[in-house]
């Protein structure tokens, strides 16, 4: 005798109600937890905690690109990181490539294609100058020679005021260096720094991971798979429920 058309139903919404379930679990179980904590944020001070990751801060732009390369000026290290530079451990307001840097007459001038930057002892930019304020540009390197300060721009050699607004051509000369690598346990001291300055709040993180943003595009993808697969499991659970005879 063969089976009756409603049971065969049943069977099937139950076989595929029991492999979609296994399937789904996991990510309904990660959305489930991560709602708990997004609505107890508060209380559980998960506003106030920060995420300090490398990989999360990567996601959020929080770190910069490549290997960190310096200058060291004395006992002092100036260093590019992506596009940032840093003295010592410290941001500074100046950005860009890292061509020279030098000390001169009590302060550090730190130079880049297009601007050159001027810091005193306490570490606070005193100058920034442009190109409309350079002899030329792009700048190559800086150099002090003879208590001088020499500048490097567009394949020629000028040599600066004290004031560094004025400057003339100079036939002399200097070898321009680049910057070189930091010391492991360099690196890793500018590195624990920059993290802890730009951690990202926990619940930030925690609300990416619940829409499935912190992941890309697979995340949005298995946190809509998660979605669809749940509408199914609550149909094929009402399919499961059995008529009430009459």
């Amino acid at each position: 005798m063969t089976e009756a058309p409603p049971k065969r139903r049943r069977h099937f919404a139950r076989k595929w109600h029991r492999w979609l379930g296994f399937v789904v679990a996991f990510p309904l179980l990660w959305l489930a937890i991560t709602g708990v904590l997004l609505n107890h944020a508060q209380s559980l001070g998960l506003n106030d905690r920060m995420v300090t990751s490398p990989w999360i801060l990567r996601h959020y732009n929080q770190l910069p690109e490549g290997r960190p390369l310096a200058f060291r000026v004395g006992d002092r290290l100036v260093t590019e990181w992506g596009s940032e530079l840093f003295l010592d451990e410290k941001a500074l307001l100046l950005q860009g490539e890292l061509v020279g840097a030098v000390a001169y007459k009590g302060q550090l001038v730190i130079a880049t294609p297009d601007k050159i930057g001027v810091f005193d002892g306490s570490d606070e930019m005193l100058l920034e100058l442009y190109d409309l304020s350079l002899p030329a540009t792009p700048i190559q390197g800086v150099d002090v020679i003879e208590g001088r300060l020499y500048l490097a721009a567009a394949d020629q050699f000028f040599v600066l005021s004290e004031d560094f607004f004025s400057a003339e051509k100079s036939t002399e000369t200097f070898v321009m260096t680049s910057p070189k690598g930091l010391l492991s346990e360099e690196e890793k001291a500018l590195s624990a720094v920059v993290r802890s300055r730009r951690g990202m709040p926990f619940s930030r993180v925690i609300l990416d991971a619940h829409s499935g943003s912190l992941f890309g595009w697979p995340g949005w993808l298995i946190t809509d798979l998660a979605a669809f697969g749940l509408v199914v499991l609550t149909l094929l659970g009402l399919r499961l429920f059995p008529k009430r005879k009459s």
